[in-house]
């Protein structure tokens, strides 16, 4: 699939090929995760997830590898084989959280919002947001995740939306607004 075979000299050789472009390429979900949209071109086609990533990326180790760590050449090669531009690859993966906010990204879906989900959609998108352990609120829409905050928490609603703009601001941003990293914070609590 992504690798072409050329002979020469008598010696076989192996070489990294550019794969082609994809006839029919999904628009991406606003704040999707890209295993999820790379997920939903593989159903679109009737394919494993990891086989369509592989047809991009072959030396991609799991579906997951990209959503973490995205580099720029591989950035460029998803862009061109789903016509998209390269920058939107890595907004739509962890690449820009910072190290230290990371051990708050979740492997699996944790929350979702129930004003974003669209039920016309076959194959859910996962949205980045619902792996940021530190979301209360959807960042597409602004409503909370949860309807109703248990009893004993309600009161420390306003500051919990303050922690998680503090939170959001350091790992999306890499911005600071104190001496303090706002996710040492978060790991006394």
């Amino acid at each position: 699939m992504g690798t072409g075979v050329q002979f020469g000299s008598g010696l076989r050789m192996m070489r990294e090929a550019t794969p082609r472009q994809l006839p029919v390429s999904l628009p991406p979900v606003a704040g999707e995760l890209l295993s999820s949209w790379i997920s939903r071109h593989a159903a679109f086609y009737s394919v494993p997830p990891i086989i369509m990533l592989r047809h991009c990326l072959p030396a991609a180790s799991s579906l997951r590898a990209p959503d973490l760590h995205l580099t720029d050449d591989q950035a460029r090669r998803l862009s061109n084989m789903f016509a998209a531009e390269s920058d939107v690859m890595p907004r739509m993966t962890f690449t820009n959280v910072a190290r230290t906010s990371r051990r708050l990204t979740a492997a699996r879906p944790l929350q979702s919002c129930q004003n974003c989900e669209s039920a016309t959609v076959e194959l859910m998108p996962i949205l980045r947001s619902q792996l940021l352990g530190w979301r209360i609120t959807c960042p597409l829409c602004g409503d909370p995740f949860h309807d109703e905050l248990p009893t004993p928490f309600r009161q420390y609603r306003s500051v919990a939306l303050l922690g998680e703009k503090l939170l959001d601001a350091e790992a999306e941003r890499g911005l600071r607004t104190g001496h303090r990293q706002p996710i040492l914070h978060a790991c006394f609590l």
